[in-house]
């Protein structure tokens, strides 16, 4: 037997002895999932005095995630472009909980401001140990005919920016061999949104950012926690509210209340959860999913019912606005 041979005849056994044991694997995955959600107690971390930076959190859930960690005793830096935003909403959150929280303008798409902010605000409130990552675009102009500049943007906000705060953030918490990172991706980057390629390839690309980078934390044995986070439609964006209302996506899930997904995202960061979809059960349909054929997942994901009562509406409203 060639060795080109042998290694083929390898891979085909591997494959099997997967295939064999990957009903058992799914009945030990599914028991410890439910176990982890409706039974067990996890020891939570204690966060009171950190410093956290939360990027795009002069509004929205951003917002309601520096609020969460403020009333864990958090201190927060309020990072935003919209720096007159980001005043008020720091303000508000020193005020209710009587924590340090600042302000700061940011365009996290640029390494060089984000090494600025690191040096600003370890200067004012101290060494950041908490990242989240939240700053995000989900709609163009034209959603259908989106421009060169707005899908670069995209991505460059989606996607790049957790480059760039990571690599800067990483080194004191490295140092300290104490930090956590959360990654706000989205329902999108488990399933496909029709009409979003730019949305949905960079929300798929941050949860697989996010999966190496845990790779990487575990191999250097590092102290260091890293959560994926994947919401469906919020209400706390006007625009993103009309649109899911209008292509009927609402029709599936109730839209969500930023302070109660930020809540979640909170407690499974305290939990050291790896990753937490809101709500639940979309991570355990997609994992069910996954272990179907390519063609299979299509069919489900865009059965006649599907097609009919949801995308041809999402269809139509991306075309009226």
């Amino acid at each position: 037997m060639s060795n080109e041979t042998f290694k083929i005849v390898r891979a085909c056994l591997v494959l099997g002895v997967a295939l064999f044991f990957t009903p058992i694997g799914l009945l030990i995955a599914v028991s410890i999932y439910l176990y982890n959600t409706f039974v067990a107690r996890k020891a939570c971390k204690n966060i009171a005095g950190e410093v956290a930076v939360v990027t795009g959190s002069a509004g929205g859930l951003g917002k309601n995630i520096a609020a969460e960690l403020a009333s864990k005793g958090c201190n927060v830096a309020i990072c935003d472009i919209n720096y007159k935003l980001a005043e008020g909403t720091a303000k508000e959150i020193a005020d209710k909980y009587s924590v340090k929280a600042n302000a700061y303008k940011v365009d996290v798409t640029k390494y060089e401001e984000v090494v600025d902010l690191k040096e600003k605000l370890t200067r004012e409130i101290g060494p950041a140990t908490i990242l989240v990552n939240n700053a995000g675009l989900l709609i163009h102009s034209d959603q259908l005919n989106p421009t060169v500049e707005e899908i670069e943007l995209m991505v460059k906000v989606n996607y790049m920016s957790h480059f760039w705060t990571n690599r800067v953030f990483l080194e004191d918490m490295k140092k300290a061999n104490k930090g956590h990172i959360v990654a706000i991706s989205s329902v999108a980057g488990l399933v496909t949104l029709p009409y979003s390629e730019p949305y949905c390839s960079s929300k798929n690309a941050v949860r697989a950012l996010m999966r190496v980078l845990r790779a990487e934390l575990k191999l250097e044995g590092l102290n260091i926690d890293a959560t994926t986070v994947f919401p469906s439609f919020l209400q706390t964006h006007a625009r993103v509210k009309q649109f899911a209302t209008d292509s009927g996506f609402s029709d599936l899930y109730p839209l969500l209340e930023g302070e109660d997904v930020a809540k979640r995202i909170v407690q499974g960061m305290l939990q050291r959860e790896a990753e937490v979809a809101v709500p639940g059960f979309f991570m355990l349909t997609y994992r069910l999913i996954s272990l179907l054929p390519a063609r299979a997942q299509d069919w489900v994901t865009y059965m006649p019912m599907m097609r009919l009562n949801t995308f041809q509406r999402a269809f139509a409203s991306i075309k009226e606005q």
